[in-house]
């Protein structure tokens, strides 16, 4: 990679320089320290993509073509079989305890809410003791006919 920075008015060391960016971005090659720093400078810039600045300074980081190649070959591959921009979705496992959490959960909630029902008509018997619940199924019968087959 060449260490004079490349003219931005130019449309073709603009292209080279975007891709190379992008090369750079993808196969994760951008020191840490300088993705801060540009994270930092393109919130701040909110109106407009300080696009120039972004590029310049991904390309002002010294890098080995070998490595970079490498990386930006593997994360083709990655980016290929995982079908695109979209991230991966959660491995196999996570979406098994989030299942079995979501089971248990409703099983809890099911023996708490047997409970309060149970409670609440135990109460209403010995508050009533002439209730008898069986009088509501009779009235729902004698109300809705086609109830009872």
């Amino acid at each position: 990679m060449s260490s004079i920075p490349p003219d931005l008015a130019d449309p073709d060391q603009t292209l080279q320089a975007v891709s190379a960016v992008s090369l750079r971005l993808m196969a994760g090659a951008v020191p840490k320290k300088t993705l801060e720093q540009l994270q930092r400078t393109v919130q701040q810039s909110a109106a407009e993509f300080p696009w120039q600045i972004v590029t310049q300074a991904v390309l002002a980081e010294p890098i080995e073509p070998q490595r970079l190649v490498q990386q930006g070959l593997q994360a083709q591959r990655d980016w290929i079989l995982r079908g695109g921009r979209e991230t991966p979705g959660r491995p196999l496992s996570v979406q098994a305890k989030g299942l079995v959490a979501k089971l248990l959960a409703q099983l809890i909630f099911l023996g708490i809410f047997s409970v309060v029902m149970l409670v609440a008509l135990l109460l209403l018997k010995h508050k009533m003791p002439d209730f008898d619940i069986y009088r509501v199924l009779s009235w729902l019968y004698e109300t809705f006919p086609k109830l009872k087959k």
